[in-house]
């Protein structure tokens, strides 16, 4: 079991560490086989980890069915098929190569052979899906070998599944036979091997893709914080999680077999480990929705959180996270609290029961004792030679002191003796009556001269309950037809027995009574039932339980019976209905939870009270920031005497555009402030050639078209948001490569400096210069579409066009 305890927990870590692996990489660059890779991992996940921790608490493998056993693995073949399927590369997709269906060759020998140890579904699922990957696989690899030489890249993802499902072969071989000893066994080697290989996923698909992956190069630092902070947070969860289940199920076995629960503790552990896992699986889940939806997608658009969705994304995550580890130690404290009360519940009635047990014990043993002593005093009178009137009134005289002086239930002492028989109450038996027919007779010389307790009966004068004790002891016979066997009896009415009973709970809850080996009811609390046999009350024949607990239905409702055994002639019973045994149980369990929700919604109410005060901070600041931009660009403006209110046009339109493209509220308003400041280079450019009304020269206009890259240099050193800098530095670069300062072309061109020259030259076009007046809307219409393609990126122009056609009046211009 060590090696097998050893292979366990080294898959299970390789799952572990390889989701790790691709979550880190799905957080840096989210891509779709990182994501498939991922479900992988937890499909493999949800399978390993509770069978590895079920078998490292309980020392032997978990019952299960097959579909539960390999639901896990078998998902996770499926998708590493469909991994492979998107890693492939285009040109492998048409390649064949008769080498590439080897896998179907061997795989089919390999099915008969497994076929033999395990059902034909799930055998037939795993070959299936290994094989189709294993094809696909040896298809990249084939035709890397063919091209090679023209610059095919690599495999390296397909080669490492090809490797690791060759290993996966092998364990599944060797598990089909018998080896000598540990050490001949492939199958830890082939363990070991396909682990390791699992660790390498990730790797692989990076390695191979290494070239579009190498765009994310640029990672500023409040991308970085979020990465760090989206890995802190898988990493905690999933080990925080792992050892939380290891934990919870010792805990579990330690304290579920001292529990009255309906399954056993090894299916609620295999049921928590399993119900733990699935949940990992979702919260990680989760958390992969939240970055896909929440952060890849501001990194695809190179755009930064603006502060009120990263302060509205913190809040909602934090709640989330508090609401899960609240939930957990919830869970954690009322299992906890539960076992150890229950436990505590079920202690507290054994002590009674026992104690009762003890108490009725101590009350026969009198009457035990006191039938011993009148026994043995007339077997000695017996052999003395007295008389038959002696004895009778010697009987006579111990029933009236052991009634008065002792016990008032001892009710009479009877005798037959040498034939004759005599009662100490004065009891005169009816015509034909036979004393070696009664039942006292018979059991007191079935018990050879020991005290025997003979069953209850109801007396039919009184009503009551009697117990018998009776002791035989032998005489010598003078003649062949002489009696050999005396008795003598005492008669204990039930009534103290029934005091006692009475009296039994379980603090204030559920009731007792008495039986005998029988079955027969000697007491019970309720008076009714006495004289009746067990199985009118219960469901279930408990005679010869011993001692402990026992589940029943009485008056068809789930119970609990705590025995104890008395001289192994009677039992002890405590009654108690489950739901009034826990009842108080429950009411602790529900303050316990009330009190966590009261908790849970007084840091909700502090958090959102933080989460609106910053959101109200934030908005002031950026009003501010705003006015002082607005401050900058009307500054800027004024050095040109005849570009006034040029910066807060163009940042209008560029936010018009920005709207129309379907942008979020925080992006339009950072176009805005771009477009406010696209011209802050103008400060480095003297008055005299900003405003010079002839023709520049070729050194002025050098001037000129300096400021893009002396506004770029300006606004990179704000190191809150340096991506202020795009809009000022490239606004003049054009579509076809022709613009300045860098000469970029197309998609190299910051989309938001695409944006921002679109807008500014229509605002050129709608101003008052020094050589000309405001453009007829038709004639900017016209320059704009001409301009598609060559000066404008034809997305934007063309949004531009439709915002002209929908200014009737030409307003947008300069008033």
């Amino acid at each position: 079991m060590v090696v097998d305890n050893f292979e366990n927990v080294l898959t299970l870590l390789a799952a572990i560490l390889g989701l790790l692996g691709c979550l880190f990489k799905y957080i840096k660059t989210p891509r779709r086989w990182y994501w498939l890779l991922i479900t992988f991992f937890l499909a493999d996940f949800l399978s390993d980890y509770y069978w590895t921790i079920y078998t490292l608490v309980m020392g032997s493998y978990p019952e299960v069915s097959e579909f539960l056993a390999y639901f896990g693995w078998n998902v996770g073949y499926f998708v590493l098929m469909l991994a492979v399927l998107s890693i492939r590369s285009d040109e492998a997709k048409c390649f064949f190569h008769p080498v590439i269906l080897w896998p179907f060759l061997t795989n089919i020998i390999q099915f008969t052979l497994y076929i033999q140890y395990g059902g034909i579904f799930n055998n037939l699922w795993q070959v299936g899906t290994t094989t189709i990957t294993m094809v696909l696989c040896m298809q990249e690899i084939m035709y890397y070998v063919k091209s090679r030489k023209k610059g095919a890249e690599f495999p390296y993802f397909s080669v490492i599944v090809l490797l690791y499902l060759i290993s996966e072969y092998g364990m599944w071989t060797a598990s089909c036979f018998t080896w000598e000893n540990d050490f001949a066994d492939p199958y830890p080697y082939f363990t070991i091997s396909s682990s390791v290989l699992m660790i390498l996923f990730a790797w692989a698909a990076g390695k191979q893709f290494v070239k579009e992956t190498s765009n994310d190069s640029g990672i500023e630092l409040a991308e970085f914080r979020y990465q760090m902070l989206f890995q802190a947070i898988v990493s905690v969860l999933i080990c925080g999680a792992s050892l939380g289940g290891y934990i919870l199920a010792i805990v579990l076995k330690n304290t579920l077999p001292a529990m009255q629960l309906g399954t056993t503790a090894s299916d609620r552990i295999v049921v928590m480990l399993f119900v733990i896992s699935v949940s990992l699986s979702l919260l990680v889940l989760l958390l992969v929705y939240v970055i896909d939806h929440h952060y890849a997608k501001v990194r695809n658009k190179k755009l930064d959180m603006d502060s009120a969705r990263r302060s509205r994304f913190s809040f909602i995550f934090t709640i989330i996270i508090t609401f899960s580890l609240m939930l957990f130690v919830v869970v954690y404290n009322t299992r906890l609290l539960y076992n150890a009360s229950v436990t505590e519940i079920n202690e507290d009635a054994k002590d009674v029961v026992k104690s009762t047990a003890a108490e009725l014990e101590n009350y026969i043993s009198v009457a035990k004792t006191t039938l011993r002593v009148v026994a043995d005093t007339v077997e000695l009178m017996d052999r003395s030679g007295a008389s038959t009137d002696d004895i009778y009134k010697y009987i006579t005289d111990q029933t009236r002191i052991q009634s008065h002086q002792f016990d008032d239930n001892f009710t009479g002492i009877y005798a037959y003796v040498n034939g004759v028989f005599m009662d100490g109450s004065g009891w005169i038996p009816p015509k034909g009556y036979n004393p070696e027919e009664r039942d006292w007779y018979k059991t007191a010389i079935a018990a050879n001269g020991d005290i025997a307790i003979v069953s209850p009966y109801i007396d039919a004068q009184t009503g009551d309950i009697v117990i018998t004790f009776a002791k035989s002891f032998e005489r010598e016979a003078s003649a062949p037809s002489e009696h050999l066997h005396d008795v003598v009896c005492l008669d204990v009415k039930v009534n103290h027995i029934q005091e006692i009973t009475e009296q039994i709970s379980v603090a204030g809850k559920g009731y007792g009574m008495v039986l005998d080996q029988d079955g027969f009811v000697v007491a019970h609390k309720d008076i009714t039932k006495r004289g009746s046999m067990s199985r009118d009350i219960f469901e279930n024949n408990i005679i010869g339980f011993g001692k402990g607990q026992f589940d029943t239905v009485i008056d068809g409702k789930q119970s609990t019976l705590f025995v104890h055994a008395i001289m192994e002639k009677w039992v002890v019973i405590i009654a108690v209905n489950n739901t009034e045994l826990l009842e108080s149980v429950h009411s602790q369990l529900a303050v316990n939870i009330l009190i966590s929700i009261i908790i849970f919604v007084l840091i909700l109410f502090f958090y959102y009270f933080g989460y609106k005060i910053e959101q109200h901070n934030n908005k002031k600041v950026a009003e501010l920031n705003m006015e002082v931009v607005s401050a900058l660009a009307e500054a800027i403006d004024a050095k040109d005497a005849y570009t006034n209110g040029h910066s807060s046009r163009v940042a209008r339109y560029t936010k018009m555009i920005a709207e129309q493209l379907g942008y979020s509220e925080g992006e339009q308003n950072e176009l805005y402030m771009m477009g406010l400041l696209h011209d802050v280079g103008k400060i480095g450019v003297p008055d005299n050639v900003i405003n010079k009304q002839g023709k520049l020269t070729d050194e002025e206009y050098e001037m000129i078209k300096a400021h893009p890259v002396i506004g770029g240099k300006i606004l990179e050193s704000i190191k809150e948001n340096p991506r202020l800098s795009i809009g000022a530095r490239w606004h003049h670069e054009r579509f076809d490569g022709t613009g300045y300062p860098d000469g970029l072309a197309g998609a190299e061109i910051p989309e938001e400096a695409r944006i921002i020259a679109v807008a500014d030259a229509y605002d050129a076009m709608t101003s008052t210069r020094s050589y000309r007046g405001v453009m007829p809307q038709a004639k900017v219409r016209e320059e704009i579409a001409k301009g598609i393609g060559t000066q404008f990126d034809p997305l934007f122009a063309g949004i531009m066009l439709g915002l002209i056609d929908h200014d009737e009046n030409y307003t947008m211009r300069e008033k």
